[in-house]
C-alpha cells in the first residue's frame, strides 16, 4: 500500500541520500506523517497507523520503502520519527479534529526508541498536547526486535501499561521469533502480516493458520489487525475466522493529515456496502514509519 502521492522507487528515480542530505531534510521538517485508517467488522473506524513520507524538494513525495534503511543506517530514524509526530501534533490541532467516540493511533518504534527511556514519557507528552480524551496510542513493536529481551521488554511494557499505552506486534508471524514477548506484559493487538492475507486464498494452510493466531491473541486478551486487506474475499475470508479488525486499500489508502481529519468523522458505512472497488487497485508494499525492510 502506498500513500495519494506516489513516487517511483526504481533507482534512476532515487536522489541521492547522503547524511548531510539527510540531515538537511530534518532541519526543514521535510518528514511527514500520513494516516492508514484501521477499521472494525462495520467499516468505521476504529483508529490508524502514522506512516512516515519524505516530502523531497526535487523528487517528491517519497514512499517509506526508499529512505528508512538509510536513516537507520545513519542513527536518524528515532529523530526523524520524533519529528513526525511533532507533525502530526500540528497538523492535529491545527483541523481542530474532536473525536465523537474512542479512538487509537499507533506507529511503530524503532530499536533506537525501544532502547531509549523516554519513549513511554515521549507519547505521554503528545497525548497531552493532543488534549484529546477519545484518544489512546499504541506502540508498534517491529518485526526485527530480537535483540529486546525478556528483561528490557518487562520493564517497558510495565510502563506502557502504566501510562495507559498500548502495545502491538507488528507484522506477526515474519521476522524475528517474539513470542516470548507475549509472555512479557500486556499485549493489545496482534498484527498480521500482509504475506498471510495474500497467500490464504491460495493455500488452506493460511487460513489455518491465521485461525490459530487468532486463537493465540484470545488466550492473551489481544486482538487481532489483518494488515495489507486489498479485496472483498480476503476480509469475509479473515472476518469468517475470526478477525475483527482490518487494514488495507479495500477500506482506505494512507493519506495526509487534511484528507484523513476531513473524513474522520464521516465514515459510517458497513463493509457490505463499501464503495472502494479493490479489483483496480494494484498491491503495493507499504512500510510503517519505522520499518527498514
Amino acid at each position: 500500500m502506498l500513500g495519494l502521492t506516489y513516487h517511483s522507487t526504481r533507482s534512476d528515480r532515487m536522489p541521492a541520500m547522503t547524511r548531510a542530505q539527510l540531515l538537511q531534510a530534518l532541519r526543514r521538517r521535510q518528514f511527514l506523517p500520513f494516516l492508514q485508517a484501521i477499521v472494525g467488522t462495520d467499516g468505521q473506524w476504529q483508529g490508524a497507523e502514522i506512516l512516515m513520507r519524505w516530502q523531497h524538494p526535487q523528487a517528491g513525495m517519497l514512499p517509506p520503502g526508499s529512505f528508512l534503511q538509510r536513516l537507520e543506517e545513519e542513527g536518524l530514524l528515532a529523530a526523524a520519527t520524533r519529528q513526525m509526530l511533532r507533525q502530526l501534533s500540528i497538523g492535529w490541532k491545527r483541523a481542530q479534529v474532536r473525536l465523537l467516540q474512542p479512538f487509537f493511533l499507533s506507529f511503530n518504534a524503532c530499536g533506537q526508541q525501544l532502547h531509549d527511556d523516554t519513549l513511554v514519557a515521549q507519547c505521554q507528552a503528545l497525548l497531552q498536547d493532543l488534549q484529546e480524551g477519545q484518544l489512546r496510542l499504541m506502540i508498534e513493536m517491529p518485526e526485527r526486535g530480537g535483540d529486546l529481551g525478556p528483561v528490557h521488554c518487562r520493564r517497558l511494557f510495565a510502563q506502557c501499561e502504566h501510562a495507559d499505552i498500548a502495545i502491538a506486534l507488528d507484522d506477526f508471524g515474519v521476522g524475528d521469533a517474539r513470542l516470548h514477548q507475549l509472555a512479557c506484559g500486556r499485549i493489545s493487538c496482534l498484527k498480521l502480516d500482509r504475506s498471510f492475507v495474500a497467500a490464504m486464498h491460495g493455500n488452506s494452510m493460511y487460513s489455518r493458520l491465521i485461525e490459530k493466531i487468532v486463537a493465540l491473541a484470545a488466550v492473551f486478551g489481544a486482538s487481532v489487525t489483518a494488515e495489507g486487506v486489498e479485496t472483498l474475499t480476503q476480509w469475509q475470508g479473515l472476518h469468517r475466522i475470526g478477525v475483527r479488525r482490518f487494514q488495507g486499500y479495500y477500506f482506505a489508502r494512507p493519506m495526509a493529515l487534511p484528507d484523513f481529519f476531513a473524513r474522520l468523522n464521516h465514515v459510517r458505512r458497513p463493509v457490505s456496502g463499501h464503495a472502494t472497488q479493490a479489483s483496480t487497485m494494484k498491491p503495493v508494499s507499504e512500510r510503517g514509519c519505522c520499518r527498514d525492510d
